[in-house]
Formats: C-alpha cells, structure tokens, sequence
C-alpha cells in the first residue's frame, strides 16, 4: 500500500511538472507573439495615426500587462521594442514608470534618440524630443515626449546619457514646418544628450551653431561631471 501511495504521489507531481512545463512554453510563446507584433510597428503608427486599436489589443484590457512588462524588462528584446512595450505601459498606467521597472528602462530611453539617426534607420523622429535650446531661446518649455520621460527618469539615466557625449550622429526631425526647423539646428546625439543632462542637473548648457564651440561646450560639461 505505501508503495503505491509513494507511486501515485510521483505520478501526480510528475503532472504538475509537465503542467507547469508546458505553461512557461505556452508563455514565452505568447510573450514572444506579442514582441514580435511590436518589432512590426513603430511609433506612429501606435501613437499618431489616430487609431489606438493595435495598443487596445496588446494591451487587452489589462490581461497582458505582465507580458507587456515581461518585455519591457528583459534584455532578451532589442532596445527599440522594449521601449515601444514601455509606452503602451505608460499610455495606459500613469504611475508605470513608479514601479520596479524604472530602473531597469533607463538606459533603453537614453539610447533611443540613436533611433532618429540614419545610424539608427530613423525609426524615431527627432520631434520625441522637442525643439530643446531652440524652445529655451524662446522661453518655450519644449521637450517632447521622449524628452519628458527623461526627466522623470532624473538620475537614473544620467550614466547613460553620458556614455552618448561622444555621438556625432544627426538626430532627424520629421513633418513640413517641424522637419524644416529642426532638421536646420543640425543637433547631433551628444547635443541633445548633453541638453537633458544640463536639465537634470540644472547645469547651464549653452549652444551654438558652430559645431567646434558646440564640442568645446560638451567638453566643459564633461569637465563639471567627472567633478561631481
């Protein structure tokens, strides 16, 4: 009698296993459908086009929250699909970047002006970050979507932004007006990544045309971090 306890007991937990065995394999495939669905798209097809279907669907009425998570965490997943995972979360969870997923984003946000270079195959537009020294010539406020999020990100992204000082690659403004404006300011990846840190760090950063004054600029900042 114990011997057959002991047998249907294996039995048992030999079912459970493969149970679970198969719901992780389930998972990772739903995990990895969605990702892929994601890498398909771009940002404006998911924010700007005026129809939110495709996120109401990822999204699912909240269900695939920890998958979308999932993803957005894991460095299994190129940078440009988690940060597009990471803005459905924030579209549809204000206090998204309040959770433990704030720390482990912040260098898939300072990395993804790379993605409105030619470098970076302009799956982004330089519009995601404003009009930066431009706007504060202006005493306009501008720092675009992406720009806002850096913000909130603060210190946490500050070791990330830096490593970008050294970009020379131009960041590509899209639209009519926008395209001609922002495209003119020629801003490279170092300048706008040395604009966020200055905002960060309330650091005056100044700006110029010229972009030998524009590096000597960088290289000051560059002086004021390593003495911080």
């Amino acid at each position: 009698m114990k011997d057959r306890n002991k047998y249907i007991i294996f039995l048992f937990m030999l079912i459970i296993t493969e149970c679970q065995s198969y719901k992780n394999i389930y998972m990772q495939d739903t995990i990895d459908k969605i990702a892929n669905q994601i890498t398909e798209t771009n940002y404006d097809r998911l924010f700007f086009s005026g129809n939110y279907n495709l996120i109401d669907s990822l999204w699912k009425n909240g269900e695939n929250k920890n998958v979308l998570t999932e993803i957005a965490e894991s460095e299994k997943y190129d940078n440009h699909t988690r940060l597009l995972v990471s803005e459905i979360l924030f579209n549809k969870e204000k206090e998204y970047f309040r959770t433990k997923v704030f720390d482990s984003l912040a260098s898939v946000y300072a990395k993804a002006m790379i993605f409105a270079t030619d470098e970076g195959n302009t799956r982004l537009s330089g519009n995601l970050w404003g009009f930066m020294y431009y706007s504060d010539q202006n005493n306009i406020s501008d720092y675009g979507i992406l720009g806002e999020r850096l913000i909130i990100l603060g210190n946490k992204v500050l070791p990330y932004l830096e490593k970008l000082l050294d970009n020379e690659d131009i960041i590509l403004y899209e639209g009519s007006q926008d395209a001609t404006l922002g495209n003119s300011l020629k801003y490279r990846v170092k300048d706008t990544a040395a604009y966020y840190i200055g905002k960060i760090l309330k650091i005056q950063v100044n700006f110029f045309e010229n972009f030998e004054r524009r590096d000597a600029e960088i290289e000051r900042l560059k002086s004021v971090l390593r003495k911080k």
